[in-house]
């Protein structure tokens, strides 16, 4: 009799822990569908085209689901027009996570910010958006696969990559507080035919960390560039990596705007395979034979030997007035930054 009574317990205790669940479910999904509505109305109300045809909140009992068709946003951010477009979204909520959205758009997106659209089209794109507790955005993390990004110039793309955006829980009050912090990786990513880095081969692995530090006012791109800049704004490359061709890359960096908005750049560097990568670059016409003799012998004498069997070089990089040198050497002029 008393097991009975157990199990008579034990099923009435699991009846109305579910009934308790399905009732926060629905009640967090009413929540739901008013939220969507009332912030797409505040946006228009505001100024924004926002459309899209959404279908109802489902999924019960596991995460909160819905569709968005035919999304379009339009309008002005920071003085600057915008315009997106892209494919169906699925949008998940967690039940037990409600401060992130997860969203699925794979296939093509438009966006114009007002200078010719930049096309997007991904075999795979996933993106969380992460709220803190006051609501505001904390965090964007997006990873793709088989992408390709067309541009005025060009076309990348990208068998696979991954980038991760975090604001600090409070702004910047002085030019070493953080602003941003990043995290991108990218792999067998492919340039536009007309920048070649070492070869038209695609950048094997490429790996960045860090942070933009100093504040940003949310004005017009080169007046909020150039307000950073003469608060003492910088972007800490905490770490990077980089394999082409010949040559890998590992390293940390800062990075800074001089009077005309370009980057000034110093670096620390490790690399490996640095001298065929001079004999690829004299093969180039790019440096000339008497420097790349020049920088051979430097090599020589600054090798070490590294961990696999390695050899590898521990030198600075500097960009500055357009060029990028290592040491002495001036290897490349490099193209300004057309800002709009």
């Amino acid at each position: 009799m008393k097991n009975r009574t157990k199990i008579i317990t034990a099923v009435a205790a699991g009846v109305a822990l579910f009934a308790g669940y399905a009732g926060y479910w629905f009640y967090v999904a009413a929540q739901l569908e008013r939220g969507i509505d009332d912030w797409a109305a505040l946006q228009r109300q505001a100024g924004l085209t926002v459309n899209f045809e959404r279908t109802p909140v489902s999924g019960f009992p596991f995460a909160f689901h819905s569709t968005f068709r035919k999304p379009h946003i339009a309008g002005a951010f920071a003085g600057r027009a915008f315009d997106w477009q892209g494919p169906d979204l699925e949008a998940r909520v967690s039940p037990f996570n409600l401060q992130a959205i997860d969203l699925r758009g794979s296939g093509g997106h438009v966006v114009d910010f007002g200078d010719g659209p930049l096309a997007l089209d991904a075999a795979g794109l996933d993106v969380r958006l992460a709220f803190a507790s006051n609501g505001l955005l904390s965090s964007i993390a997006a990873s793709w696969m088989e992408a390709k990004l067309a541009v005025h110039d060009g076309t990348f793309a990208a068998d696979a990559g991954a980038i991760t955006l975090t604001t600090p829980a409070s702004p910047p009050q002085a030019d070493g507080d953080p602003l941003l912090q990043f995290a991108v990786s990218t792999k067998s990513l492919t340039l536009p035919k007309d920048r070649v880095v070492l070869t038209a081969d695609p950048v094997i692995d490429l790996q960045l960390v860090g942070q933009i530090k100093g504040m940003l006012p949310m004005v017009p791109l080169r007046q909020a560039l150039a307000s950073w800049r003469d608060a003492g704004g910088t972007l800490e490359v905490t770490s990077f990596a980089a394999t082409q061709a010949t040559l890998s890359l590992s390293g940390s960096a800062t990075i800074a705007l001089d009077d005309d908005l370009q980057p000034i750049i110093a670096a620390d560097v490790k690399a490996r395979g640095l001298a065929p990568t001079i004999d690829l670059l004299a093969s180039q016409g790019r440096i000339y034979p008497e420097d790349a003799l020049k920088m051979k012998l430097f090599v020589k004498g600054a090798e070490r030997d590294a961990p696999g069997g390695y050899k590898e070089v521990a030198t600075g990089l500097t960009l500055q007035g357009g060029y990028l040198s290592w040491g002495p050497f001036k290897l490349a002029k490099v193209p300004p930054i057309q800002w709009p």
